[in-house]
This record gives structure tokens, C-alpha cells and sequence, in this order.
């Protein structure tokens, strides 16, 4: 039976010692390792969006992010990797918006509207990263055959099965057309995120967004297209 118990240091800090000392020592080297990979995308993210994917080289988001180019390679194999890796992080922030919008009270109009306004806002605070997106994808044939593809589509299909919930609720409750609820909530991330493009608003808007108003006119547009006739919500 093990006999760790909790001691304290003499620097005030606590520890438990019912964690065995390696295991510690592991989750300390876990940390560490997240927080060098955080640094690394923050740098590739800023050099990327100042001077594009293809002219910028894994030397230069090494010396930006102050380590070594050899040290990148411990956290990410290519360039093309840390692009799926600033991808991944930005479907991880949409899964999160939609795991805390759907958590929130009211109606499933309630709940997609407090989604789109926080996708909104995240957009107009980092437009940048959209932008650089917009701009560079389109010419990137290598995200296909990434290694990293199954985890961008998997984080986009997390992020369509949490909408779902709410809107396959109503559709049982009758208030929505009967349809498939994870392709509708596809739908509506796709007709949001088109509209959170730096590039497309700036094609039809003139100044900042009025993200409540854009909000609640996206989610009117949809919700008018899949409610039953006769239905308010």
C-alpha cells in the first residue's frame, strides 16, 4: 500500500504525494511541451498572415518564436503541419463556442444566436488569421493528404454535432421541417463562417460589423427556411 502523503514546502507550495513523483515529472514535461507548441503557432500564425504561407520559411517562425529550427521539428514534422495545427486550434475554439452557446437557456434560436455572435466577434478580434486563411487555402493542395485531415474534419463534425442537438430536438417537437439535424447544423456554421471571411464582408460591408444585427439576421434567414409553416419560436 503506498504511504505518500501531502507535505508542504518550505517555499509555502503544496504537494501531493500521493501522486508518485514521476508521474509529476511527466505532467510537467506535458505542460511544457503544449506551451513550446502554443509559441510555435502563435509565431507561424503572425508570419503567415504578415507575409504569407509560401513566403515564409520554418527558419524564420523559428527565430520568431525564439528556438531553434530543429527544435520545431519536436513539435511539428513541416510547414504544412503547422498550418493544419493553426486550423485545428481555430475548429478547437469553435467547438468550444458551441459546447457553451448550446449550454446556455432558451430556445434553439437563442442558442444559435449566442453562437454566431461569439463566432462574429472571434472573427472581426482575429481577422488576420480569417484573412490568411481565405488567402492561402485555396492555393494549399497538400491539407488532403495531411496526416492532421482526419482531426480537422473531426473537429468540424464535433462542432455541426453539438448545434445539432437543440435543432433535433424541435424537429421532434415537430416546430422544424423533418430533416437531418447534424446537415443542418452544417448548413448554418457554413453560411456563418462564409460571412465571418474578412475578404467576403469586405466585399459587401463598408466599416466594422454590427455583430448583433448580423447575428440575428443570419440566424432569422435560416430559421425561416426550416421552420414549420405556422410555427413561431
Amino acid at each position: 500500500m503506498s504511504h505518500y502523503v501531502t507535505t508542504w514546502s518550505s517555499s509555502g507550495r503544496q504537494f501531493n504525494m500521493n501522486t508518485p513523483p514521476a508521474l509529476n515529472q511527466a505532467s510537467r514535461k506535458e505542460r511544457e511541451r503544449r506551451q513550446h507548441e502554443e509559441e510555435i503557432l502563435v509565431a507561424a500564425r503572425e508570419l503567415f498572415a504578415r507575409k504569407g504561407y509560401y513566403n515564409t520559411t520554418l527558419e524564420e517562425i523559428a527565430h520568431h518564436a525564439q528556438f531553434g529550427k530543429g527544435t520545431i521539428y519536436n513539435y511539428f514534422s513541416s510547414k504544412e503541419d503547422l498550418f493544419c495545427g493553426i486550423l485545428i486550434g481555430l475548429l478547437n475554439t469553435a467547438v468550444e463556442v458551441a459546447e457553451s452557446s448550446i449550454a446556455l437557456p432558451g430556445s434553439t434560436r437563442d442558442k444559435l444566436t449566442a453562437y454566431a455572435k461569439a463566432i462574429l466577434s472571434y472573427s472581426e478580434k482575429n481577422a488576420d488569421l480569417f484573412h490568411m486563411i481565405v488567402r492561402e487555402v485555396v492555393q494549399l493542395n497538400f491539407l488532403e493528404q495531411s496526416p492532421r485531415m482526419s482531426g480537422l474534419r473531426n473537429r468540424l463534425h464535433k462542432t455541426w454535432e453539438i448545434l445539432a442537438i437543440p435543432l433535433a430536438k424541435d424537429i421532434e417537437a415537430g416546430t422544424l421541417k423533418p430533416s437531418d439535424a447534424v446537415h443542418l447544423a452544417a448548413m448554418f456554421d457554413n453560411l456563418l463562417r462564409l460571412h465571418a471571411m474578412q475578404p467576403f464582408r469586405e466585399l459587401f460591408l463598408r466599416g466594422s460589423m454590427d455583430v448583433d444585427t448580423v447575428a440575428h439576421s443570419l440566424v432569422d434567414f435560416f430559421f425561416d427556411g426550416i421552420q414549420q409553416r405556422g410555427q413561431n419560436q
